[in-house]
């Protein structure tokens, strides 16, 4: 029997399109049958990846904003709008289910369950909102303006999986870091076959940096306002803007699928808070500045764990330029914080482990 395996991808950025790729990875190298349902970044992640057997585009579910800022009260006003387009990725999902006959559903940050349980299918998820909850409370000096965010989206989303997928792969960044239990399960960070683990940081004066911040609509801008003409600075996702004066050094690429290649010959890497992102600088054990978007809470917790593992610092947007400077004058203190953790191993096999014993097993 070949197992068939159909992905739910949650495309607002690209995290969770590459975070689900490296378990796809996996399972193609396995034998397994993979189709995608997904949007926006997803679309365009998905679309040179060979051997899946079809990828379906579904309606956009998006925070809503004010001031380009993430707004749970604009969210929660939108609530209609949701609800309908929930409704119609159910019609999807169900379609697919139907024509494509998967043996296990595996969604990332997409809550169409109905379809699922109406066929009678096990559902994994892949989620580590448990890891969220648990170092809010673990780490006490989150600010207040993540709060709503946290009690409206993330607590919501934790509560979901505890009660709802059979199966919920539980990423970690921090090696001491344990799953909660239930139908939680822990394993290291999840990166791309590309993402060459390193053993040890870089040695040597820093030389480059690489800037990749969030796909998403709630990236943080990128401007260098000062010279740096000692350094060669990679910015991914982004534009030039026009009012730029960090100098010819700085390289502005746009949207690249090939973002590892830049990463590994970085020094520094400056991400939002993003878990694919710093599961992946942290893999290849790059020092980074971690920048969370504003009044999320994830991305806060995220870039807390970087900083209480010693391998990274934290900065709010303004500060962007600022903290590299000072990450790169800290650059082996970072180094060393990373020659204090144990080795983590990718977590993608594991995880695809779970989902074949999943599909083989059922409910």
């Amino acid at each position: 029997m070949t197992p068939r395996v159909l992905f739910l991808v949650n495309g607002l950025g690209l995290g969770n399109s590459t975070r689900c790729h490296a378990v796809i990875e996996e399972l193609l190298a396995s034998g397994a049958a993979v189709e995608i349902i997904t949007s926006d970044n997803g679309l365009w992640y998905f679309a040179d990846k060979g051997q899946l057997q079809g990828i379906t585009a579904v309606p956009s579910l998006r925070y809503g904003q004010k001031g380009g800022r993430i707004s749970i009260a604009a969210t929660l006003g939108q609530a209609g709008e949701m609800l309908a387009a929930l409704r119609r990725l159910d019609r999807v999902v169900a379609a697919a289910i139907a024509r494509f006959r998967p043996h296990v559903v595996v969604a990332d940050s997409v809550y169409a369950c109905r379809p699922v349980r109406r066929a009678g299918l096990p559902l994994a998820a892949l989620n580590n909102s448990d890891m969220v909850g648990r170092n809010m409370v673990r780490l006490r000096d989150w600010p207040p303006s993540i709060l709503p965010q946290f009690l409206a989206i993330e607590l919501a989303d934790h509560l979901y999986h505890r009660a709802i997928p059979d199966l919920v792969i539980s990423p970690r960044l921090d090696p001491a870091d344990r799953a909660e239990g239930g139908p939680f399960r822990r394993v290291g960070p999840i990166v791309r076959r590309g993402c060459h683990a390193a053993s040890q940081p870089a040695d040597g004066p820093p030389r480059r940096v690489a800037v990749m911040l969030s796909g998403s609509v709630f990236g943080s801008h990128v401007l260098f306002r000062r010279a740096h003409s000692d350094l060669r600075i990679d910015v991914l996702g982004r534009p030039a803007p026009e009012e730029e004066s960090g100098g010819g050094q700085v390289v502005y690429h746009g949207k690249l699928r090939d973002s590892l290649t830049l990463l590994a010959a970085a020094d520094l890497v400056v991400v939002n808070g993003g878990f694919s992102a710093v599961s992946e600088a942290l893999m290849m054990a790059k020092p980074m500045v971690v920048v969370p978007v504003p009044r999320h809470a994830e991305q806060w917790v995220n870039g807390r764990v970087v900083r209480h593992l010693g391998i990274g610092l934290t900065a709010a947007e303004p500060e962007l330029e600022e903290a590299m400077n000072l990450a790169l004058r800290q650059i082996d203190r970072l180094r060393a914080g990373y020659r204090a953790l144990p080795r983590q191993t990718n977590g993608a096999p594991q995880a695809a482990e779970m989902i074949l014993a999943l599909a083989r097993g059922g409910r």
